[in-house]
């Protein structure tokens, strides 16, 4: 008798150990009367992890890596945070969320990193929105407008090159304040999301290492 192969669907003779279309393993487990299909890539153990599956099941990753992006971002307004730990923290957070939600989740460092940067890249947007309302609030973009000036009128000191001293004068208006805000959101990101993975891929060696025997 044949059987399909779960992988591939090509026919298989009872009793052939792989497939001989695409090699996948013919798995085959009793309960009872009847005999059910492993498939091996989702169902068999994964590694650093008995029972674990080596995808990552984004139902349960998503929020787990929107509380951490939550939770980094927060931490952007402390002064540790805010040198980059809070980014980290949130990546190994992430990582930590999602195993406590799914227990039998593999995690591999890659896996790790994608967590961390997508908890990254909600983080920052989180800090973006809180930042945003800061500035509308509180009226802090006077404050923030000022050390802007501040630093170019520094960098102008320090320069004599005719074209160096020209574009510090085009950074010093209303136009080349907000390039200069741009650029500044873009660096965050950047750092946001490479520091997060960063914390990710730790937080996923820490997490397989626990659970060596």
């Amino acid at each position: 008798m044949e059987h399909p192969c779960y992988k591939c669907g090509a026919a298989v003779e009872d009793g052939i150990a792989f497939c001989p279309q695409c090699n996948a393993p013919q798995i085959r487990v009793g309960f009872g009367e009847s005999d059910t299909e492993l498939n091996a890539s989702a169902e068999l153990p994964g590694r650093g992890f008995p029972g674990g599956r080596a995808a990552i099941q984004w139902s349960q990753a998503l929020p787990a890596a929107a509380l951490a992006g939550m939770i980094a971002a927060l931490l952007m307004f402390i002064p540790l945070g805010a040198f980059g730990l809070g980014m980290i923290t949130g990546g190994i957070l992430a990582v930590l969320f999602y195993h406590r939600r799914n227990p039998a989740a593999a995690v591999t460092p890659g896996m790790g990193a994608r967590l961390g940067a997508v908890s990254g890249t909600l983080g920052f947007g989180v800090f973006a929105i809180f930042t945003a309302i800061e500035v509308l609030v509180f009226h802090s973009g006077g404050q923030l407008r000022a050390a802007l000036l501040e630093a170019i009128q520094q960098s102008a000191a320090r320069s004599t090159e005719p074209q160096a001293q020209q574009v510090l004068e085009y950074l010093k208006s209303p136009p080349g304040l907000a390039l200069m805000m741009g650029l500044g959101l873009v660096v965050m990101f950047v750092v946001f999301l490479i520091l997060s993975s960063l914390g990710g891929a730790l937080g996923a060696a820490l997490l397989r290492r626990k659970s060596r025997p």
